[in-house]
């Protein structure tokens, strides 16, 4: 199965400031299963390249969801 990488800044607790990744499947037939699928995967959270731990990754400003104090 295809996979598309999402990538986002991000800190590792072990590496400090990353680029932090997550792993999508591409969409595929039966359209209805890729598209459960991609929702998932799109809720896990971006990990380390390096040791594949879950890290925190930081929102770009001007996105959807960012609010400035």
């Amino acid at each position: 199965m295809a996979k598309e990488v999402q990538t986002r800044a991000g800190r590792c607790s072990t590496h400090g400031a990353i680029e932090a990744t997550r792993e999508i499947p591409t969409m595929g037939f039966p359209f209805v299963v890729y598209a459960i699928w991609r929702a998932v995967a799109q809720r896990r959270p971006f990990h380390c390249p390096q040791c594949g731990a879950a890290v925190q990754a930081y929102q770009a400003p001007g996105l959807p969801g960012t609010t400035f104090g």
